[in-house]
């Protein structure tokens, strides 16, 4: 009789156990179906709005971020973000608006990747920074440091690929392995230099007005251009980069108290 009355109590123990588990995985991971994760832009902007998730991935395969802006009404656009399986880098990354490679990590790192979504219709990013605050816990903070970076520079003076934009409106074309900017600076290429070299790049060019240039882009594959295609597209432009250090704002990741 005993015996049973002990049975019975470790049972019903282990069952409020495994419900407790379960709220507290369904309370920290909301009921968002993972094909709201998934980085297929049509099928992400098909993703419901008002969702704001951050939480530990439990993804095994895939892993990347994305950010867009889709338009709600005329001249209206909503900033929209989705990460899977990422670092927390690339979290706090898109949540203050920089590369990762401008980040300082923490001295002691989470365990895991994480998954984050954002359709909320405003103030996206000030409420994932919220959000992993609450989640993660974890804040940052612009300090500027001496990082070594790469400077966009050119090769010669006023180099004949940049023509003086007579246009009033910035715009990128993508084309059959070109892309056409229209009324843009070089500076327009630093994010996607800093992602491709994993270092913080800075403009060096002296380049200030608005340009109509196009950049050729044709290699192949899922990694993206290699150091040699990326300096040869570069060279195109009569540009190039140089390695250096410099004081520059970088991101700093902190425990929040």
């Amino acid at each position: 009789m005993a015996w049973t009355k002990i049975k019975t109590l470790v049972t019903g123990l282990a069952l409020l156990a495994l419900v407790a588990a379960i709220v507290a995985r369904r309370s920290f991971f909301p009921a968002v179906q993972d094909s709201a994760f998934d980085l297929n832009y049509t099928h992400f902007l098909a993703v419901p709005k008002n969702l704001l998730v951050v939480r530990p991935s439990y993804f095994t395969d895939g892993s990347g971020s994305m950010i867009t802006s889709i338009r709600t009404k005329p001249d209206q656009y909503v900033m929209r973000m989705v990460g899977r399986n990422v670092p927390l880098e690339s979290v706090l990354a898109a949540a203050y608006g920089c590369d990762p490679s401008r980040i300082v990590s923490p001295l002691i790192k989470p365990k895991g990747n994480f998954d984050f979504l954002v359709t909320v219709p405003d103030r996206q990013q000030e409420r994932l920074q919220a959000a992993i605050k609450k989640k993660l816990g974890y804040t940052a903070h612009w300090e500027n440091r001496d990082t070594d970076v790469l400077r966009l520079e050119c090769i010669a003076p006023d180099p004949p690929a940049f023509k003086l934009s007579a246009a009033t409106i910035g715009n990128i074309m993508p084309g059959r392995h070109k892309y056409q900017f229209i009324h843009m600076r070089p500076a327009s290429l630093l994010g996607f230099l800093e992602s491709s070299f994993k270092r913080p790049v800075v403009d060096r060019t002296g380049l200030t007005n608005f340009y109509d240039f196009s950049v050729e882009m044709n290699w192949r594959g899922p990694n993206g251009p290699d150091r040699q295609q990326l300096e040869s597209m570069l060279g195109n432009l009569g540009l190039k980069l140089e390695p250096a250090t410099e004081s520059i704002p970088m991101l700093v990741i902190e425990e929040s108290h």
